[in-house]
């Protein structure tokens, strides 16, 4: 298979390097379907996009390397294991929506809670990780 990374740049950017394993008939379709979406050369969103793949943090900024304890690294893996178990569960969902019958789904309350919980979860992570930097940054020595 051919690499798609420039024939198909809008596809790249989304999801990688792994358009090249796209085959070139899908990846086409794909591609138009993006520029029809964001007709703009490289959109904002592709541009964020490479920025984040390339490391840097939600400002812009180029992330630096940070120490972190053991107690955040665990409360860390915590929820990031609980992350995945919800995400885990939000994807049978939506299994079940697209392929199941009606009373083989979990509704919309619950569906919506796990969504929620999801977000708090990557919320609560992303607080312990910002507490444990700014404590690092703020350390004298």
């Amino acid at each position: 298979m051919t690499n798609n990374t420039f024939l198909f740049p809008s596809l790249h950017a989304l999801i990688g390097d792994i358009a090249s394993d796209v085959p070139k008939d899908l990846a086409r379709e794909i591609e138009c379907a993006l520029k029809e979406q964001f007709p703009s050369a490289q959109p904002m969103f592709f541009t964020f996009l490479d920025a984040i793949r390339r490391g840097e943090g939600e400002d812009g900024q180029p992330c630096t390397t940070q120490m972190l304890n053991a107690h955040t690294l665990a409360s860390l893996g915590r929820s990031l294991s609980a992350l995945t178990a919800v995400l885990d569960l939000l994807h049978a969902a939506e299994r079940a929506r697209v392929d199941g019958n009606t009373d083989e789904q979990i509704g919309d309350f619950h569906r919506n809670g796990l969504l929620l919980a999801a977000r708090q979860i990557a919320h609560a992570a992303l607080t312990g990780l910002g507490d444990a930097i700014t404590a690092v940054a703020n350390k004298p020595g």
